[in-house]
Parts: C-alpha cells; sequence; structure tokens
C-alpha cells in the first residue's frame, strides 16, 4: 500500500502550496481593502473640512466686503493657506485613490485567474481520484486472479510431477520392449528362413503338377481338334512350360492363364473364409496368375494372399503399406504382372513392386479422395478422383501427362485401348467415353442413377455398369448401347463404390448386394444364375472373377473376405 501513501502525500503538498499562494494574495487584498476604507475616511474628512473652510471663506469674503479699503486679515490668509495645503493633499489622495484601484484591479483579476485555476486543479483531482478508485478495483482484480493462477499452476505442476514419473516408467516399459522385439525379430527371421525353404519345395512340386496337368490337357485336346490346330496347340504350350519354368522375382511362379483351358463355372459354396486386416475392406483383386489375390481397407494396407488351388487354402504372404487413409481400389499389372496399384483417400496412387515389395511410385495431384486406379499399359496409369477429374500417369517420367475434366466426381474406369482412350463411369448418372487425341469426350452415354463401377472383356467389346438403380448394365460398345439390363428384388445397391464384374469369357456377371449375398447373372438371356448367400454378414463391397474362371473372391464390410468354388 506503499503507492497509495505516496499519492496522498503528493496531493497534501500540491495542496498546501496552492494554498500558500492564495493565502498571500488574499491577505495583500485584504490590507490594500482596509487602506482603501482609510483613505476614504480620510476623503470624507477633508471634504468635510473643506466646505466649513469655504462657508467660513464665503463669510469672511462677506465681512471683507462690508469693510471697504480694509486689508484681509491673517486668519483669511491661514485659512487660504490651510485651504491650498488641503486642496494639494486631496489630490493626492485622489491619486493614490486611482493607483490603489487599479492595484485592486489587477489583483481581482489574478484572483480570478486563480481561483479559475483552483477549479480546473479541484476538476482534475476528481478525475485523478476516479481513476485512483477504478485502479484500486483493477488492482484487487489483477490480485483475485493471481491468486487463481496461483492455483492452477500448483495444479498444474502437480500434474507435471506425475506425467513425469509416468513418462520415466513407460520409457522403463520401452527399453523392456525393445528387448522383447530384439528377440521376436530374430526368431521370426529363423522362422521365416524355414518358412522360404518351405516354399522353394513347394514352387518345385508346384511346376512338376503343372506340367502334368498341361500334358494332360495336350492328350485331351488331341481327339477334340485337327492336326493344325493341334500343331498350334504345342507351340502354345511349350510357350507355357518356359514360362513357368522362370519364376517371377518374388521367387514364386504367377503364370498368366490363356483362354485355351479356359473354363468358367458357377461358384456353389464358400471353401475358404478369412478376415483382412483389421477394419473394412473395400477392394479385392486377382492376380493375372490367380495364384495372387490382393485386398485393401481403412487399414491403410495392401494384403497379398497366395491361393492354394489344390488345396484351397489362403494364406498371407505379405503387406504392403504408405497409403496415408483408406485405399478404395487395387489392380495388377497385366502385361509383365510383376507390379500392383492402389489409390487411396489421401488423394494419392502408388505403385509397389511385387518381387522386393518396395513402393516404386507414388503419384500425386488429385485434389479429392481417389476412388479408382487401372494399368493402361506396364507404364500408364489412369486414375478417377472425387475432384471430378481423371489423370493419366507416365510411370517412366513419373509425372502426370494428361488431365480430364468431367465435371462430376469419378467413381470408375477402365482402358479401352492402348493408346490411353478411357471409359469412365461419374456420379452424374453418365458414362463417358474419352478421346485419346484430345482432352474431350467422344460421346456419353445417360443412366438412371449414378454409375458406381465399370467392368470390360478382354477384347474390349462388352462393357458391364453397376448403378444406384439397383441394376446392372451389359454395353455393346461398338454402337455403345445397353443390350442387356440385370437386376433382382433382392439386389440392393446401398454405396456409390460396389463394384460388380464379367467373367472370363463374359457369360456370367457378378455383384454383391447390401444384404452379405453375391448375385450372378447369365449375360445371354439376363436371368439370375445364383445367388450365394447365408456367409457374409455385412454389405458386400467388391467381387472378383479368378482369371481361369474357377473361383470369385469377395469381400464384405466387415473385414470378411470369401473365395466361392465347386
Amino acid at each position: 500500500m506503499e503507492w497509495k501513501q505516496k499519492i496522498f502525500n503528493q496531493l497534501q503538498e500540491r495542496n498546501r502550496q496552492e494554498r500558500d499562494v492564495y493565502a498571500e494574495i488574499v491577505k495583500h487584498y485584504n490590507r490594500l481593502t482596509e487602506n482603501y476604507s482609510t483613505i476614504l475616511v480620510r476623503c470624507t474628512d477633508q471634504e468635510r473640512d473643506i466646505l466649513t473652510l469655504r462657508q467660513e471663506n464665503t463669510d469672511l469674503q462677506k465681512n471683507s466686503v462690508s469693510v471697504a479699503g480694509l486689508p484681509v486679515n491673517d486668519k483669511i490668509k491661514t485659512l487660504e493657506n490651510d485651504y491650498m495645503k488641503a486642496k494639494d493633499e486631496i489630490l493626492t489622495l485622489l491619486r493614490e485613490r486611482g493607483d490603489m484601484t487599479k492595484e485592486v484591479i489587477s489583483l481581482s483579476r489574478l484572483v480570478k485567474e486563480r481561483d479559475e485555476k483552483l477549479y480546473s486543479e479541484q476538476n482534475r483531482n476528481q478525475i485523478l481520484t476516479k481513476e485512483n478508485v477504478s485502479l484500486r478495483q483493477r488492482l484487487e482484480s489483477a490480485e483475485d486472479q493471481l491468486s487463481a493462477l496461483k492455483k492452477v499452476n500448483e495444479t498444474i505442476h502437480d500434474e507435471f510431477q506425475a506425467l513425469q514419473l509416468a513418462y520415466t516408467q513407460l520409457e522403463e516399459r520401452q527399453k523392456e520392449l525393445d528387448a522383447t522385439i530384439a528377440v521376436l525379430r530374430q526368431r521370426m527371421t529363423e522362422k521365416i528362413e524355414k518358412k522360404c525353404n518351405a516354399l522353394d519345395e513347394e514352387v518345385k512340386l508346384h511346376e512338376k503338377r503343372m506340367e502334368e496337368d498341361v500334358k494332360r490337357k495336350l492328350e485331351e485336346a488331341k481327339s477334340d481338334f485337327m492336326t493344325s490346330t493341334l500343331s498350334n496347340l504345342m507351340t502354345s504350350t511349350t510357350a507355357s512350360i518356359t514360362h513357368l519354368r522362370n519364376a517371377n522375382q518374388d521367387g514364386k511362379v504367377h503364370l498368366t492363364p490363356t483362354t485355351d483351358f479356359m473354363k468358367v463355372i458357377i461358384p456353389k459354396k464358400a471353401i475358404v473364409k478369412w478376415d483382412c486386416g483389421d477394419n473394412e475392406l473395400h477392394a479385392i483383386q486377382f492376380h493375372p496368375s490367380g495364384s495372387l489375390i490382393a485386398t485393401g481397407g481403412s487399414d491403410r494396407k495392401i494384403h497379398i494372399w497366395e491361393l492354394n488351388a489344390h488345396n484351397n487354402q489362403v494364406q498371407q504372404v505379405y503387406v504392403l503399406t504408405g497409403n496415408n487413409s483408406t485405399v478404395t481400389a487395387i489392380d495388377f499389372d497385366n502385361e509383365n504382372a510383376n507390379l500392383i496399384l492402389g489409390c487411396s483417400e489421401d488423394f494419392a496412387c502408388r505403385v509397389w513392386g511385387l518381387g522386393d515389395q518396395r513402393l516404386r511410385h507414388t503419384l500425386t495431384g488429385h485434389g479429392a479422395k481417389v476412388f479408382c486406379a487401372k494399368f493402361v499399359t506396364a507404364t500408364l496409369i489412369a486414375s478417377g478422383s472425387q475432384d471430378r477429374t481423371l489423370k493419366l500417369w507416365d510411370l517412366q517420367n513419373r509425372q502426370c501427362v494428361r488431365t480430364l475434366f468431367a465435371g462430376s466426381k469419378c467413381h470408375d474406369l477402365v482402358a479401352h485401348d492402348a493408346s490411353g482412350s478411357l471409359i469412365s463411369g461419374h456420379f452424374d448418372k453418365k458414362i463417358r467415353f474419352w478421346d485419346a487425341r484430345n482432352d474431350s469426350t467422344k460421346c456419353e452415354l445417360q443412366l438412371q442413377a449414378a454409375v458406381t463401377s465399370l467392368s470390360i472383356n478382354r477384347e474390349k467389346q462388352l462393357l458391364l455398369a453397376c448403378s444406384r438403380d439397383d441394376t446392372l448394365k451389359l454395353i455393346e460398345l461398338r454402337e455403345n448401347r445397353v443390350i442387356q439390363t440385370f437386376s433382382h428384388d433382392d439386389f440392393k445397391v446401398a454405396s456409390d463404390t460396389i463394384k460388380a464384374v464379367l467373367s472370363p469369357d463374359c457369360a456370367y456377371a457378378c455383384a454383391g448386394g447390401n444384404d452379405g449375398s453375391v448375385f450372378i447373372w447369365n449375360t445371354t438371356n439376363g436371368k439370375i444364375e445364383k445367388v450365394l448367400n447365408k456367409e457374409h454378414s455385412s454389405i458386400v463391397n467388391a467381387v472378383a472373377w479368378h482369371p481361369e474362371g474357377r473361383f470369385i473372391a469377395s469381400c464384405e464390410k466387415q473385414r470378411r473376405a470369401i473365395l466361392w468354388g465347386e
């Protein structure tokens, strides 16, 4: 409280100084007033004496006139002298009175100025008093806040000490876990070495079985074809066996099936069920050889599974990482069969090598979620996004070479030819056919609802489109017209990303429903051929047909994948 006492002392000192100045002025003013009163009394007395002297002078003059020829007596002269002195004294007093009047006026003016200054100082004093009160209130409020902050600081300090103690404990726990991880890594390395040795033996056995299977098929073909056909078949078989003996970069055999031995079957039951990842599944795809299955979903990973067709078993071989959000679509390189493409909701597409599981390319440039991506060739990729654009990417130069502005978000696309002609399906219910020579559409096909997926056959003659009006439409690409529509009472398209697929021989169309069923239609007559149900527990997001036509793979939202077969 020292500052309060200091302000009070300063105010007292200023009041004393100003009061002393005014006291001296008032004292001088009072003295002048008394002098003025004394002079006024004296003037009054002198005027009365003058009047008396004038009266006496008049009387003497009268007496002097009555005595003609007599000189004026001494008394008259004395009175005249007194009169003159009195007159001079009166004049002097009047001059002094004028001077004192001027001084009084000057002092009055000075007093007035002092009064005004005093009034101003009093107003200023009142303002400072109010500010002093306001500052006291603010000081009290600040003291209260300071007390509250001290309490909060003490609480935070206590929490900090508790967190520091917990951090120390976690550090110790981390050291223990690091030691445990080192031991587990050593064990895992040993197990992987054993597993690799076992897989090498399995590859050799697989090669031997495939050679025997090819020889058996050749013997069967001899009875059905002419000699020339048999000769061509022998040439194709020799190339297949050579391809079998040359393993892919990942150390496993991935034979791409040919249409010569293809026989599409309609699955009847679920032969393998397995859980993929930790969260929802959105994409599933077969490798062109049919020996691998890739799945992706909201765990941001692509899981690669090996399919043993003889034992009907599915086993995970490795996991591809690098995505920062949900995987929305997957595609394999159909030319060399050694690359895998994945697109994600993190606005990017990524390419991995199957041999070394290394991330080769990260393609960024879209401004929203990427819903679809496909290999056009081994070095050219097309992608479609929620940002209403399609992009073509050159893997050799690692850059975007074309951007197509569709005006509506793209849910799926397919490559019409190797030159870069694309077909895309959009939210605005249109299928757009893009010209490879420029950035415009050749034509558009209007459907009744948003397009969720597209599937094209190997010969690029037929296109299957799935839409939100709960139908599939088969489109003939020479005239770009709908030739068949597939529907079912229980088939419902509940999402913008439901994927439908054509069988390898285009004889059937397949799609998953929101009730967990898988529907298969005959593309010739448009009728439902088979409904696979009671296996999935939630909406089926995507389906894929085995390249040889022997199996169908489906994935549901609740991370479950199923392989269907005979």
